[in-house]
């Protein structure tokens, strides 16, 4: 009987003490979703909906900016740009697929912009000012640790990582010298990749495919409006995908469509396409204006991508560690 009353107190304490070291794990949503940002109340929020376009939830109520928003790997947490704590001041935010519990995702309040999650979800790559020399995109993880620079990428709109799925490399605007271009750095070689060096136009806001094979990304030819591309990253097949599209192509879990700007009229809209019948569909009114960019970002979450079998890299919460002694 002491054993047991033992056991049920080992028990109970091992519970009170990973309750205390370990917040409370959000709810990934049970069925596919799309994050996006909208202005068209004249102020950008972040809204959720179905992935057809129905169900449309504002999740931000903030007369600060909220734009960018990207889902952590496993759809527990939605980061996002706001300028909530100090006007002007745009910062990187945490909140759940509900949006309740927002926070910053760094303790330090910084200028930071267009959040990418590290495939693990342990870092977020952002683009920031740097004086060393210029704009730069940096990685920091979450729960503290110092920002590692990863590249120069000029101001505004450089930067815009994209980490590839395997997470050893990270794709970016830069412009450099007097034109945007994308690049590829090789996280732990430091080496540096121009893609397409041979085609000199304005090239913008990379997006690696699932599957890490194709890029997607969006070149400008001349005019006011660009295309979307897909280039093949290994046979450098290049395809135009949608003209007189724009901002940043994001693709669907399962690599089967892309989700893009366009302007019809006068009001910007959210479009998505399948790309193997090329159909296009609208899917929600972002804002009839552009202002800096804030009404860019949209990224697409579906639980069925996830793995089945467990895997850790891909695990956000933190757990204590026990020591047992027989």
């Amino acid at each position: 009987m002491k054993r047991l009353y033992f056991y049920l107190l080992c028990c109970v304490g091992f519970i009170l003490l990973c309750c205390s070291v370990c917040p409370v794990s959000a709810q990934a949503p049970k069925r596919a979703k799309i994050v996006f940002t909208s202005a068209r109340n004249s102020n950008a929020e972040i809204y959720i909906m179905n992935t057809d376009g129905s169900q449309q939830i504002r999740l931000t109520h903030h007369v600060g900016e909220d734009f960018d928003p990207v889902w952590s790997p496993t759809g527990e947490h939605i980061a996002f740009v706001s300028e909530r704590d100090h006007e002007g001041l745009y910062d990187i935010y945490l909140m759940d697929p509900d949006g309740k519990n927002i926070r910053r995702a760094f303790d330090d309040l910084e200028y930071r912009t267009a959040p990418a999650w590290s495939p693990d979800g342990t870092q977020i790559a952002y683009h920031t000012y740097s004086p060393i020399p210029d704009w730069a995109v940096y990685a920091k993880p979450l729960g503290g640790g110092e920002a590692e620079r990863i590249a120069e990428s000029g101001m505004y709109p450089g930067g815009f990582p994209a980490w590839s799925p395997d997470g050893t490399e990270v794709a970016f605007t830069s412009n450099n010298p007097a034109e945007w271009r994308i690049q590829i750095i090789n996280l732990k070689t430091r080496q540096q990749e121009t893609l397409l060096p041979e085609i000199q136009r304005d090239m913008r806001y990379p997006a690696w495919s699932p599957d890490g094979k194709k890029i997607a990304f969006a070149m400008r030819k001349g005019g006011p409006e660009s295309s979307i591309y897909i280039l093949d990253h290994h046979t450098k097949k290049l395809e135009e995908i949608v003209k007189n599209a724009s901002k940043t192509p994001t693709w669907s879990p399962d690599g089967k469509a892309l989700l893009y700007r366009k302007t019809v009229g006068k009001h910007k809209l959210l479009f998505k396409i399948d790309l193997d019948s090329r159909i296009e569909t609208p899917l929600a009114r972002l804002n009839p204006f552009n202002s800096h960019g804030k009404n860019t970002g949209w990224d697409w979450f579906d639980p069925k991508a996830l793995p089945v079998s467990p895997q850790p890299q891909l695990l956000t919460t933190i757990w204590a560690k026990v020591k047992t002694t027989n």
